[in-house]
């Protein structure tokens, strides 16, 4: 399994772990995995989708300008 290292500021993580709690997830890193699942899978549902189509869509979602 690869790993990602990320730095987040204070209130970030803070929120993170308010969040992840709430949510009844065992710690903050299966939150955002997660999180991250359920974006790429609105994102990136087959392997069909161009790389056009999931600009358009991260466009659409306010993640790209």
């Amino acid at each position: 399994m690869a790993k990602l290292k990320f730095k987040i500021d204070d209130e970030m993580k803070e929120r993170l772990d308010k969040v992840s709690e709430a949510g009844g997830y065992s710690s903050v890193e299966e939150f955002i995995l997660h999180i991250i699942e359920r974006e790429l899978n609105k994102l990136d549902p087959g392997a069909d989708e161009s790389e056009e189509d999931i600009r358009k869509k991260l466009e659409g979602l306010g993640y790209m300008g």
